[in-house]
C-alpha cells in the first residue's frame, strides 16, 4: 500500500504507508512536507521562476546544500546524478549535526522533469558510517515523486 499525493504545486507522489502529510510546511511558501517512517523528513519545493533547465537544477542542489555545509558545519558525503528514468535528478548529500546534536544526513536534489523543476530535500538520521549515505533510500523517495 502507498499514500498517493496529488499536490496543488504540480506534482504527484506515491510514498510508503504511514506517510504523514504535514499540514504546515516549515520550509516556506511553495513547499510541502512529509514525514516518512524512520524519522525521514521530505520537503518538495517548486521554483519554476529561478530554475530553467537541468544545469540550473544541478546548481540549485549545490546552493541548497551550502546551508548544511556552511551554516551547520556539515561534511560532503557524496554528490551525483541519481539516474532515475524520465528525469534528471542531481543530489548533494551532507552529514551534519542538528540543533540537538543528533547526527543527520541531508540530501538536496534538483529535479528536472517534463520541462519543469522541483527541488527535494530529504533529511534522515545518520545511523552508521557503513550505511551512509543511503542512496537507495534517496532514489526511492525522489523516484516516487512525479512532476505533472
Amino acid at each position: 500500500m502507498t499514500v498517493h499525493i496529488e499536490s496543488p504545486l504540480g506534482f504527484t507522489a506515491d510514498f510508503p504507508d504511514h506517510t504523514l502529510v504535514l499540514d504546515d510546511s516549515t520550509a516556506g511558501p511553495n513547499t510541502e512536507q512529509y514525514g516518512l517512517l524512520g524519522d525521514i523528513l521530505v520537503t518538495v519545493i517548486t521554483d519554476d521562476a529561478s530554475v530553467e533547465g537541468p544545469a540550473q537544477a544541478n546548481g540549485w542542489a549545490h546552493l541548497m546544500a551550502s546551508h548544511y555545509l556552511d551554516e551547520r558545519g556539515g561534511n560532503l558525503l557524496t554528490e551525483g546524478e541519481l539516474n532515475l528514468p524520465g528525469k534528471a535528478a542531481y543530489a548533494v548529500v551532507v552529514g551534519y549535526d542538528d540543533a540537538r546534536g543528533d547526527a543527520k544526513a541531508a540530501a538536496t536534489v534538483g529535479v528536472w522533469e517534463k520541462g519543469r523543476f522541483i527541488g527535494v530535500v530529504v533529511i534522515w538520521p545518520y545511523v552508521d558510517p557503513q550505511l551512509e549515505p543511503r542512496i537507495g533510500l534517496l532514489k526511492d523517495v525522489v523516484g516516487a515523486i512525479r512532476v505533472n
